[in-house]
Parts: C-alpha cells; structure tokens; sequence
C-alpha cells in the first residue's frame, strides 16, 4: 500500500493542528526518524536522531544529504528495498540491518523500517524509523559470555568430581609404591642398576603423586581457611617471594595497587597460589625478557576487588583461548606442565565466589582478571568441596 500525502486542511486552524500533532509524534518517537526528499536533502531529523548520529536538527537540516549517514552501499540498498515488493511491499521497508555513519565516522547499528511518501502517484520523500541496536547487541553479548561461562563451570564441576574419586583412588597406592621402593634401597644390597630403576620409579610416582594433589586440588576437596584479607598485600607477597629468583632477572615488574581497597574474605594461601600460578606462567611466556603488571582496582559496582595480571608474551591464540583452564589441556612441552595449574585456579577462585578470566590478542600479551567480592556478612567458600 503506497503513502500518500493527506489532503490539505480546510482551514489554518486545522493545519497547525495537524502540524503540531506531528511534530510531537515525531519528536517522542522513541527511535530516531529522519525523513529526505528525492535528492537527499533532509526534512525531519528528531532528538533520538541527533543521538544516534551527533549531529544536530540544525546541521542536517541545513547541510546533511541522507546518504552521508549510510555507511558503504547502505543508501542505495536500502532504497532498492524500499522500492521491492519483497520487503514489506512496495514502498515499505521492515527490519532492514544496516550501519550507519555518525559525525565522528563510529559505525551504529541498527534497525531500519522506512516508508516511501507519494504524491499523486510520484515518489516525493522516504521517511526511516532507525532503531539503535546497541544496547540489544551488547546485552546479546552479555548473555552469550554468561552461557559461556555456565558451561564452563558445570563442565570444570563434573571433571571436579571425577577427578576427585579417581586421586583418592590413587593416592594410597602411588604412596605404597613410593615406600616400599625406599625400603628396598635401604635394606638390600642391590645392583647400581636395580638402585638407578628404583631412584626412577620413586621419581615417577612421587611426580604422581602430585598429580593426584592437583586434582585434589581442581576437585576442591580442601577446607578453605577464610578471613577478611588485602588483596594489595597478597600480591606484594607473591612478588616478594619471586622477585629474586634468576628467572626474573630480566623481568621488569610494574605494581599498580589501588590504595585503601577494602578487605576480602578469602583463603590467603590458596589466593597466593593462584596469584604465583598465573605470573609464573606470565614469566614463561616472556622467556626471560619482558613486563609483567600487576594492578589492583575496585569494580565499577564497589562489590569487587579486580587482580590484574598482564604480560608482554606472545599472547594466547584464539583457537588455545577458550580451552585454558580445562584440565589437563596445556601447550607446554611434556614433562613441564601438568596442565592442572589454571583449572585449580580456576576452581579455587570460583571456590571463593569470583571470577577469574582471560583475554589476549596474539603478539599482544595476555591479561588475567581475578575478581573476588568485597568483605561481607556471606562468607563463600560452602561446603568444603565448593559445591552449594
């Protein structure tokens, strides 16, 4: 069905009337409306269109051509639809996707249905109702990420529970096999060879052992000792016990502590556990030469402390990014990396009622983010194998 102009008013009164019920309709439309003629020029530009664009009424009224504010080909796409029978019909538009050009030149998305206005017949004008997508494609986001992360946490709860059954399982046994292997050094005369095989074995499964002390620790089966603690001081700590190794020598460390951050509740032994774990994969990264930045804030909402550490490594790869802290997963050569130490730091910060994430561009570096909620009356932690 084509738009056509209403006939004129009989009388003044009426069209100033008219007129001014479609200013206002215009005007509190909650999406942007701009209206062009045939070339482009703009008639009607209202406040959510000054937003979204940056422009003001005055400017597009005056200098702004439609088709400036369509980003690539978008202009010419948008009327060949609005012209189709297979858009809404001809001269109707209905939820075209499209991008436009703001004054600073940032791409909007949005929404776009317009209709085309005749005139006896003649296309005179098209009118555009531009709905702001971002919000809705932010919140989209949001949403994903926390789907993300629910699989995350129920696939990293059931390993839990696996893993825990299967380290108790081996736990008595790999310690029987550790010392009857000693006790056959110490009471028997053997061979250089037999007592070399031995020294192996007893290698072999203590490096099992602590194994299953990883999945113990992943499986979160260890009571947490909570009290009110600064995060400032855990990371000062951390360094304190690094900051001499020859590791480090050719490392350059930059604090950036927040001052006066409020307390939380948490393990200090486990936190510094997680805080040595993450910066020690840091300085691997850097082999040898780089900087890593340990900077403490407090959220946006005041309901958490924000750890971050950042390296300026290689970067973690967008295909290894969504898999580091799986248990077991590790690019590291084997016998160097368990592939347990991000799953437990994960599990242990997850024990704790936070967050621990990562982000990386390749060549780039990595940063991990550990959040941890503020001091409160609720104290995390639950039942001591993390699961409420």
């Amino acid at each position: 069905m084509d738009v056509e102009l209403p006939e004129e008013p009989d009388t003044p009164l009426e069209l100033s009337t008219a007129d001014k019920f479609l200013t206002n309709l215009i005007m509190s439309s909650p999406d942007a409306v701009i209206a062009s003629d045939m070339a482009g020029r703009i008639l009607m530009f209202n406040e959510d269109a000054s937003k979204i664009t940056g422009y003001t009424r005055e400017e597009a009224l005056r200098q702004l051509d439609i088709r400036a504010l369509y980003s690539g080909d978008g202009a010419r796409e948008a009327m060949r639809r609005i012209r189709s029978e297979s858009h809404g019909g001809r001269g109707k538009l209905k939820g075209f996707r499209v991008d436009l050009r703001s004054k600073d030149g940032t791409a909007v998305p949005i929404e776009l249905s317009a209709a085309a206005i005749y005139d006896r017949g003649k296309e005179v004008a098209t009118v555009g109702f531009f709905h702001d997508l971002r919000s809705r494609l932010r919140m989209e986001g949001q949403l994903q990420s926390a789907q993300k992360q629910l699989i995350q946490a129920e696939k990293l709860g059931s390993l839990g529970q696996m893993a825990a059954g299967v380290a108790h399982q081996l736990n008595n046994p790999l310690g029987g096999i550790v010392i009857y292997s000693q006790l056959l050094k110490e009471e028997y005369d053997l061979e250089p060879a037999a007592l070399q095989d031995l020294d192996r074995i007893i290698e072999d499964a203590s490096r099992c052992q602590k194994i299953v002390s990883e999945l113990l620790d992943f499986a979160r089966q260890r009571t947490l000792e909570i009290l009110p603690n600064d995060l400032n001081q855990a990371v000062s700590r951390t360094i304190f016990l690094l900051e001499n190794q020859p590791f480090l020598k050719e490392i350059e460390i930059v604090r950036e502590l927040a001052p006066d951050l409020p307390l939380v509740p948490c393990d200090l032994q486990q936190i510094n556990h997680v805080l040595m774990n993450i910066i020690l994969n840091a300085v691997d990264s850097m082999e040898g030469h780089g900087r890593l930045t340990l900077a403490t804030s407090l959220g946006k909402d005041g309901l958490a402390v924000r750890v971050e550490i950042s390296d300026t490594g290689p970067g973690i790869p967008d295909e290894v990014l969504p898999y580091i802290f799986d248990p077991f997963f590790t690019t590291k050569e084997e016998g160097k990396g368990t592939g347990l130490g991000l799953s437990v730091a994960y599990g242990i910060i997850k024990n704790h009622r936070g967050r621990l994430s990562a982000s990386s561009r390749p060549g780039e570096g990595a940063t991990f983010v550990m959040e941890l909620p503020v001091h409160s009356d609720e104290q995390p932690g639950g039942s001591p194998d993390g699961n409420d």
